[in-house]
């Protein structure tokens, strides 16, 4: 029999943000390409989808019987994968060709960047959001699926960084008084999107109030 593990206790580690990359594969394990851009797909959508709708997107060219005997394999790699690294469990169901993450299985940046954010929208005190927002602005290390070139990445990619600009603007304009580290805060961003108007017009208006 298989080994059982506590899921919340041994989480699959996997990046989208920058090089998409899932932590801890053993020497000897491969992962397809097609099998991570099936995985970085299902994260960016918050861990579903629907077959018609990979296969539109990741699949356009083959016949539907093809195309879904090769995500029957994609899903496959995916699963060996995952047992290779956590032990057995349910890791990705298909349910009424519905594809969906065990998102309890998995520990992913781009969640917890958007968990984040999403707790600083609710909070009520500053310390919360600023606390929140640094959280969310810390597990950043470049644009979703970075150096992939998939066909469907354009518009998530733009959402997610857009993201991540929001987040970093506010927590610099909820520094003001503490100079250096917003400054800090808008150079992380600039770091990674040197060349995004919206954040230099952003950054330009916040160090002219810093003074």
């Amino acid at each position: 029999m298989g080994r059982q593990i506590d899921v919340k206790a041994n989480r699959i580690r996997v990046q989208v943000l920058g090089t998409p990359t899932i932590l801890g594969v053993p020497d000897g394990q491969n992962i397809r390409p097609q099998a991570m851009e099936l995985l970085v797909y299902l994260i960016v959508r918050g861990g579903s989808a629907y077959q018609h709708e990979i296969l539109g997107d990741l699949l356009p060219e083959p016949t539907h019987r093809l195309a879904a005997q090769r995500l029957h394999t994609y899903t496959y790699n995916l699963r060996q994968i995952f047992r290779s690294i956590s032990g057995d469990n349910t890791y990705l169901r298909l349910r009424r060709h519905h594809y969906t993450l065990n998102t309890d299985a998995f520990n992913v940046d781009l969640w917890t960047m958007r968990d984040a954010i999403t707790a600083a929208q609710h909070a009520t005190s500053p310390a919360t959001i600023t606390a929140a927002l640094r959280h969310a602005i810390s597990v950043y290390r470049g644009p979703f699926a970075a150096n992939t070139g998939y066909l469907w990445l354009a518009r998530h990619q733009q959402a997610v960084s857009r993201e991540f600009l929001t987040a970093a603007v506010n927590l610099a304009e909820e520094l003001a008084d503490r100079p250096a580290e917003a400054n800090a805060v808008l150079d992380r961003a600039a770091h990674h999107h040197p060349d995004d108007e919206l954040l230099a017009s952003a950054a330009a208006t916040i160090r002219l109030r810093l003074g």
